[in-house]
């Protein structure tokens, strides 16, 4: 069972793609009841395999509509026709929270903006997921993440400075999984408000937002200094030579974040029997190191270089000094940390096991369970029963072509 946070918490969703369908994913690991809402002939895009080269086997599962739409209910309404906007309107009636990424201009023609819906749910809690935002010249058009979440915010520019070409969104959703957690939370503070005044609320999420306060202190710095961005550096001309990744003898990276006090130095070049390095006047003091970084890099570049993987990290493992493996997507699936807190778990389906990643809140001590995502409209019959709908209704709806 999902955590009960939520619990009676009842939301409609009319979104596709990422951004808002992960929002929904969040609530509903809380424990809302989340409905999803889709065209009926037009499968969502991430119900599939949507992601460029992966290799060309089936595995089972479409991943990216799993991670975005796990423990929903799922209702195929055609929004376009007058007796789907009805369903649609009854569903809602019913609803705390309605989420959607649809443009102004569809929410008009479909009559589900703000005012045709608080209209009948007063109180809704209406969240809208966005591009650029509720104002501005760009209010009315759409976006993606890897263009107003990276490439728009700092953050893509930042990523290229230390590269010999632009520097691509690191993954899929990288923004969408980001800004509809934060989409998430803003629901949950407007419903608190709710429960303690009565008033709903409209809930303005836009992927650029997300990215410049992922991005602020660049943001913000550049306004202050009157500078294009916080530098970043190469390798061999970082300021500070604990806070770089070093390559072992095996080819692999371990990322050092910092050695705070003299007491860490003193015990790193110990450890490694380099105490030779403290008497050198270049790296003898933190001021001496900094002003003589490059040199002290290429002392650690030689240091680590001359043992693998497995000798660093039995002795980092002993010592004060934060640091991490720089490692794959496929390690950090597995790593024990990871598992232990049930960070990555598992969900069972009718065609078997597979991982998902967990929304990062835990609550009470008590790792989260996860339920599967729903098939494309699996639910119609059983939430159009539960809303007051006939079998003769639904019959009816299904032969005009507004419900699935």
């Amino acid at each position: 069972m999902p955590y009960d946070l939520l619990s009676g918490v009842r939301v409609v969703e009319a979104s596709m793609y990422a951004f808002a369908p992960s929002a929904g994913a969040v609530l509903a690991d809380w424990g809302a009841d989340v409905i999803k809402v889709v065209p009926p002939g037009t499968l969502d895009p991430m119900n599939g395999n949507p992601i460029a080269g992966l290799p060309d086997r089936e595995v089972g599962v479409a991943f990216m509509w799993e991670i975005t739409n796990r423990g929903k209910r799922c209702v195929g309404v055609d929004q376009r026709t007058p007796d789907g906007q009805a369903v649609l309107a009854t569903l809602v009636r019913s609803a705390d929270v309605f989420i959607t990424n649809l443009l102004p201009d569809a929410r008009r023609r479909f009559r589900i903006d703000v005012d045709d819906l608080a209209a009948v749910r007063p109180g809704l809690v209406y969240a809208r997921a966005s591009g650029h935002g509720p104002r501005g010249p760009e209010r009315d058009a759409g976006g993606f993440d890897h263009t107003d979440f990276w490439a728009r915010t700092g953050m893509a520019q930042a990523a290229s400075q230390v590269s010999d070409e632009f520097v691509p969104q690191p993954g899929p959703a990288l923004g969408d999984l980001a800004s509809g957690a934060f989409l998430a939370g803003g629901i949950a503070a407007a419903l608190f408000r709710r429960e303690r005044t009565g008033k709903g609320a409209v809930v303005d999420v836009s992927l650029l937002s997300s990215g410049l306060w992922m991005f602020s202190p660049g943001v913000v710095a550049s306004q202050l200094y009157d500078i294009d961005a916080i530098p970043r550096n190469r390798h061999t001309a970082l300021p500070n030579p604990f806070v770089a990744a070093y390559q072992t003898r095996d080819h692999r990276l371990v990322y050092l974040s910092g050695i705070q006090t003299e007491k860490h130095v003193v015990e790193f070049f110990q450890a490694v029997d380099r105490a030779d390095v403290l008497t050198d006047p270049r790296f003898a003091t933190a001021a001496a190191r900094a002003a003589n970084a490059p040199a002290c890099i290429a002392v650690l570049d030689e240091i680590f270089a001359g043992q693998g993987l497995a000798y660093w990290a039995e002795l980092l493992g002993r010592l004060a000094t934060p640091w991490s493996l720089v490692q794959t997507a496929r390690e950090a699936a597995t790593d024990p940390q990871s598992r232990a807190n049930s960070f990555v778990t598992t969900v069972k389906k009718e065609s078997g096991e597979y991982p998902l990643v967990a929304s990062p809140a835990q609550f009470d001590d008590t790792p989260p369970t996860l339920s599967p995502a729903p098939g494309h409209g699996e639910h119609t019959e059983d939430v159009l029963l539960e809303h007051g709908y006939t079998w003769d209704d639904i019959l009816r709806l299904k032969e005009s072509g507004a419900v699935l």
